[in-house]
């Protein structure tokens, strides 16, 4: 499976990846926050070490999306190394699901910023690939439609003028 998997998803354009790569992505913000959903359902004690037999599922379903996402992470690092975006990837699977107490209160073991991070890159991602995926009639290189970085010198600027 993983071999067959590795093939199809190479053989993918960039613009159909980035597409799965965001499904991917969706599915196991979607498992860690049916896991915490779950977690909070009783009062708990952070435990390391395997979950509770009620998280059985949930925690099932996490491993499965991680797995999966983990897997095509390789080529969404060379896309954005490509692309020159921010690399936002690393952080998403070192994630410790149960290590605080529902009680507590605490934030998602993925905050908004985090989620709105990864976002903003898949949707970079899918820009920049349909820049490139679009041919140039005339031999002219194309711009890329991406506004690069400005520094904090010129973002200063930019606000007084």
């Amino acid at each position: 499976m993983t071999n067959a998997h590795t093939i199809a998803v190479q053989s993918t354009s960039d613009a159909e990846f980035v597409e799965h790569l965001r499904t991917l992505t969706q599915r196991y913000l979607d498992a860690i926050d049916a896991w915490e959903n779950a977690n909070q359902k009783y009062y708990r004690l952070p435990a390391p070490g395997p979950v509770s037999s009620d998280l059985a599922a949930e925690n099932e379903e996490y491993l499965f999306a991680r797995e999966h996402l983990r897997r095509d992470l390789p080529r969404a690092r060379r896309l954005c190394l490509r692309h020159s975006l921010r690399d936002p990837w690393p952080a998403m699977l070192h994630v410790n699901l149960g290590s605080r107490t529902p009680q507590s209160g605490a934030a998602s073991a993925i905050g908004r910023a985090e989620r709105k991070i990864v976002m903003q890159c898949l949707d970079d991602l899918e820009l920049a690939c349909r820049v490139a995926a679009v041919p140039d009639s005339d031999d002219r290189p194309v711009a890329p439609l991406i506004e690069p970085p400005r520094g904090i010198f010129r973002k200063i600027i930019d606000y007084f003028l």
